[in-house]
């Protein structure tokens, strides 16, 4: 009689990816071999302890995979496999969907706390370095700006898309304002969405010149900033949870919004922002440096 280690290492894997345990998977392909056997015998064959060999029994018998006899000292055998897999399947199935049960179940609790969290003192500076994970940020701020959201826009731009997050928030009756310099409301991935911004509700306003910083200001406490760090390469954005700066910043902002002109005027809702300059100078398009995932 062989020993059940000598059995096809790929059957045992696929038995393990299939939801199986490694001594669940041993124990059946020793009775596919061999059956009906005592758990005794299952035990010496699959190399499995005596102490823990009802427990696996236990469980393939629950997942449909070996029938069991009667009484003290029964015998056991495998399921056909057709039937084994198929059993397994559903076992599967119906784990899934009391998983999704208590997802449905739990998530408003969760949901709550995560809303009610208490920040921890002292953190209040993040740092990204990732530009996907500044998007996310940058889309979560928007999603959870409750009353405001200020944004001075200059180059380098990386708009992807027509930032659902803002629509959303303006939707909910969030204000969102946002001066921008001439090289960016030419720029073909602001220029294309800007009338819709607007049309849902962003107060635009066009600086003429150049803006220094670009930075976002969400409810007057929060910031989000990216930086130039010299000798550093790629994105550092960070984020300030602090109301002081943010009134700083919204000082600043306050100050560029009363030097700088609606947008209203030039930009017709029905079409895209390419009037607003047509008097102006052709700008290169073109971003010379890393773009930051963010208006």
């Amino acid at each position: 009689m062989r020993n059940i280690s000598e059995a096809p290492v790929e059957s045992s894997a696929m038995l393990e990816r299939l939801g199986l345990t490694k001594s669940e998977a041993r124990v059946y392909l020793c009775l596919l071999e061999r059956s009906p056997l005592s758990a005794a015998a299952i035990a010496d064959l699959a190399e499995t302890s005596r102490s823990s060999v009802y427990l696996v029994l236990r469980s393939l018998v629950e997942k449909g995979l070996v029938d069991a006899g009667a009484g003290y000292n029964s015998r056991y055998q495998p399921a056909p496999p057709d039937r084994a897999l198929a059993g397994l399947l559903d076992h599967e199935r119906a784990e899934l969907e009391r998983r999704e049960q208590l997802v449905q179940t739990a998530l408003p609790q969760l949901a709550q706390m995560y809303e009610q969290r208490t920040p921890v003192e002292g953190e209040i500076v993040e740092i990204l370095r990732t530009p996907t994970v500044v998007a996310e940020r940058f889309d979560r701020l928007q999603s959870e700006a409750q009353e405001t959201i200020d944004i001075v826009v200059r180059g380098p731009v990386q708009v992807g898309g027509p930032n659902q997050a803002e629509l959303d928030a303006l939707r909910r009756g969030v204000r969102a304002r946002a001066i921008y310099d001439e090289s960016v409301v030419q720029h073909p991935a602001v220029a294309q969405h800007l009338a819709e911004w607007m049309s849902f509700g962003e107060q635009a306003r066009l600086f003429r010149g150049d803006l220094h910083m670009k930075y976002a200001v969400f409810d007057g406490h929060t910031v989000l900033m990216p930086l130039v760090a010299p000798g550093v390469s790629g994105v550092v954005v960070i984020i300030v949870r602090n109301s002081e700066l943010g009134a700083a910043l919204g000082y600043l902002f306050e100050t560029l919004w009363a030097d700088s002109e609606s947008l209203e005027s030039l930009v017709s809702l029905s079409g895209t922002a390419d009037a607003a300059l047509a008097a102006q100078p052709e700008v290169d398009h073109t971003d010379h440096t890393e773009p930051e995932p963010f208006r």
